[in-house]
């Protein structure tokens, strides 16, 4: 796991209205590269952005928002861009709607049991590998274009979809597990100033532990990930090249553009 020396740029971006908004450079690559600073970024919601965080944000210069939350998240908490130079926005609208899904039956119960809860939160990233291949595909497709960098995606947490397609894109680059794992749990440690502003979606929620459960960027809920991508395409390769149709030499490309 590669470690952040004094003269790097920070991994987490001083927002007050994000705090989960965080650079993907600096991690070491099995063939000994570096994911290069300041190319991607992973955000929770960035509608809570501040007048002077969207300064910080303009000077990154950000070229394209991939936004992974569905059409009525987008709605009801429309994102806070820079307008000058302003980022081309693109919406990929993953996961079910909220209304139909397991997680939304779980939360309904009287009492929400935190193991059910679990499961239901292993699904989630189940489904991310099995049903989700071509939102994947599109926005890994973007990452390997130099045009379109620097690119930020993010969803509302920036934990579970942003989380997979964080996991996906180092590894494609190739980032080790470990490490892959160690900047999933980081969301532990930023969401935390934003949990009142989640704590709005959910004001039935029965239990402070339970909601907790739900929120935690826990490694059991990648695992089921990872596990449902092997079982479905044999590897990660196989998942890249037939899961996503993310072809060899567009990944030779994203490196090129990703590594130094």
């Amino acid at each position: 796991m590669s470690s952040q020396s004094s003269d790097q740029p920070a991994r987490v971006l001083p927002l007050e209205g994000a705090s989960n908004f965080r650079d993907l450079g600096g991690y070491r690559t099995q063939d000994g590269r570096h994911t290069i600073w300041r190319h991607l970024y992973r955000s929770n919601s960035l509608a809570g952005l501040t007048d002077a965080d969207l300064n910080h944000v303009t000077d990154l210069n950000i070229k394209v928002v991939c936004d992974f939350r569905r059409d009525e998240e987008r709605v009801e908490n429309p994102s806070r861009l820079p307008q000058a130079n302003a980022p081309q926005v693109i919406p990929f609208s993953i996961g079910p709607d909220r209304q139909d899904s397991e997680l939304h039956h779980v939360l309904q119960k009287p009492q929400v049991d935190e193991a059910e809860l679990g499961e239901a939160m292993k699904n989630i990233y189940r489904a991310y590998a099995r049903d989700f291949t071509s939102a994947y595909a599109q926005f890994l497709r973007l990452c390997s274009q130099a045009d379109q960098l620097p690119l930020l995606f993010h969803c509302a947490a920036g934990k579970d979809r942003t989380g997979w397609g964080a996991a996906i894109l180092l590894e494609a680059l190739g980032v080790d597990r470990e490490t892959i794992y160690h900047d999933y749990e980081l969301t532990n440690q930023y969401l935390v100033r934003n949990l009142d502003l989640l704590a709005e979606k959910y004001p039935d929620m029965n239990s402070l532990e339970v909601f907790h459960t739900m929120l935690a960027a826990h490694p059991d809920y990648l695992a089921a990930g990872h596990e449902t991508m092997e079982e479905e395409f044999g590897s990660f390769d196989g998942y890249l090249t037939d899961g996503l149709g993310f072809t060899p030499v567009e990944r030779e490309q994203m490196k090129d553009h990703l590594l130094e």
